[in-house]
């Protein structure tokens, strides 16, 4: 009885755990295509296919130093939450810069997560639910738990830099598709 008793806990126990979070899954398509879906890192861009557009554009952009140098000490007080996609145009040349802009400003890594979504803008552990996610990227700034402002497809300023500063400033603009 006691060993049947002590199975059983053990069981419930094993059960009821969850499994570990999975991060740089890639998903191979109908079409043979690669993409990333759920949680990444910046290391899951540094292997094929994904470095060949991602380290493309890193190398290829110019940040505006005099911007991070604006930001930069206010920046460390946020979280971000980005949510891309490696089928998607517009991140695969946002997502890069975001990344420069932001290793340029050494912005602590834990302070930021990275989501890969499909086509339906949806992430494999259902992070996107409630965030409204339509396009992307979308990149959220989070300051003590509450969204303070968001970079939705490309900044609306026309740079990265500018966007962010405005953020962190407490005057985001409007993102693009608000009102959508």
């Amino acid at each position: 009885m006691n060993k049947a008793l002590t199975l059983l806990i053990f069981t419930f126990i094993l059960m009821s755990c969850e499994g570990p979070y999975i991060f740089n899954r890639v998903i191979t398509q109908k079409d043979g295509t690669k993409m990333l879906f759920g949680g990444v890192e910046e290391s899951a861009f540094h292997k094929e296919p994904f470095s060949t557009w991602y380290l493309t554009e890193y190398d290829s952009y110019k940040p505006n130093n005099e911007m991070i140098k604006d930001f930069k000490g206010k920046l460390r007080r946020y979280r971000i939450e980005v949510f891309m996609g490696t089928w998607c145009e517009d991140s695969k040349r946002e997502y890069p810069r975001l990344m420069k802009i932001l290793n340029e400003a050494k912005f602590p890594q834990k302070r930021m997560v990275t989501y890969a979504v499909n086509e339906n803008k949806r992430s494999f552990y259902g992070e996107d639910q409630g965030k409204d996610i339509r396009f992307v990227p979308t990149i959220i700034f989070y300051r003590g738990g509450d969204e303070v402002g968001r970079i939705v497809e490309s900044p609306v300023s026309g740079s990265l830099e500018e966007d962010i500063l405005m953020i962190v400033n407490e005057m985001p603009n409007t993102p693009n598709y608000a009102e959508d």
